[in-house]
């Protein structure tokens, strides 16, 4: 019982991802600023954030559903936390099974799908624009990003992350094998955080803030912290799926490697968002659908052929 409340409360669980959230972000704008020659903020400058935001007061609109803003923040941050606790960090996994890739892909989709009801629910102009433009988005990378994925499943035989993560160790890590697979995942996991150059739902030059344009104070803090720990959960995901060098033998080692490997996820998303300019909408309506699933397919079935 107590080993199960560890799990679920400090590590894999709850505690462990939201340091970890915190700790990309301020990585994250550590390295924008440093594009941009800028300072950047402190290393605690995300933590003041949060609890300036949970401190400030909760202004609701009139015309808006309350509970409904209030609930979407809760079960999108429930359903990423859940997803991570499959995710091998080093080699640890407490919870695997067989499939679990499937659901976490799942659970991963449950936040964008709160973007667009919050966005309906706040009845405002510009949240009603930021919504749809997160449901179409969501449908021109998940598409590409859900069979990219299955590249690394159909190499390993298998559709378990902690399973997938091991085979590596005889076969190489698959992101030798499958480049293409790794970069379109990484297209996918930008679309799926709303990171620029994808940040369309969340153009704040367009839509000011998208679906959370009227949200406030602690609904507001939470869907922050939902973004922050979404990102690591894709990080670990990705580090998982591609990169094999963390299955090493000696515990010690396997954290390093997994330390380095997810600072290099962090400068890939940081770099991406610093050189790239954000895209219009029909441009990434057409980059998913004429560039991205094509491309994945032809991935998928160059590792088909590589098992025959």
């Amino acid at each position: 019982m107590f080993r199960g409340l560890f799990y679920l409360l400090i590590f894999p669980g709850l505690a462990f991802q939201v340091v970890c959230g915190l700790i990309f972000e301020w990585i994250d704008r550590k390295l924008l600023a440093r594009f941009q020659r800028r300072i950047g903020p402190p290393w605690y400058q995300p933590v003041a954030d949060l609890i300036k935001l949970f401190s400030k007061e909760d202004l609701v609109p009139l015309g808006s559903y309350d509970l409904v803003e209030v609930l979407l923040p809760l079960i999108s941050l429930s359903a990423v936390l859940t997803a991570g606790l499959y995710i091998p960090i080093a080699r640890f996994t407490p919870f695997s099974f067989e499939g679990d890739l499937i659901v976490i892909q799942f659970l991963m989709s449950v936040p964008t799908l709160a973007y667009y009801l919050a966005g309906i629910a706040s009845v405002g102009i510009y949240s009603i624009l930021g919504g749809g433009r997160s449901l179409l988005q969501y449908f021109s990378y998940e598409v590409p990003l859900l069979i990219t994925i299955s590249g690394p499943a159909v190499m390993a035989g298998s559709w378990s992350v902690a399973e997938i993560s091991r085979s590596q160790l005889t076969m190489g890590p698959f992101i030798i094998f499958q480049p293409l697979g790794f970069i379109l995942a990484v297209v996918g996991l930008i679309g799926k955080l709303k990171r620029d150059p994808l940040d369309i739902p969340s153009a704040s030059s367009e839509v000011v803030g998208g679906s959370l344009t009227e949200f406030s104070g602690a609904k507001l803090g939470f869907w922050y912290l939902v973004m922050n720990v979404q990102a690591v959960v894709g990080i670990f995901l990705l580090v998982n799926l591609y990169m094999g060098w963390s299955n090493l033998t000696f515990p010690f080692a396997a954290i390093l490697v997994f330390l380095v490997e997810f600072l290099l996820m962090v400068l890939i998303l940081s770099t991406t968002s610093a050189v790239f300019a954000r895209l219009r909408i029909d441009q990434l309506a057409g980059l998913g659908w004429r560039i991205l699933v094509p491309l994945a397919l032809t991935q998928l079935g160059f590792v088909i052929l590589m098992g025959v």
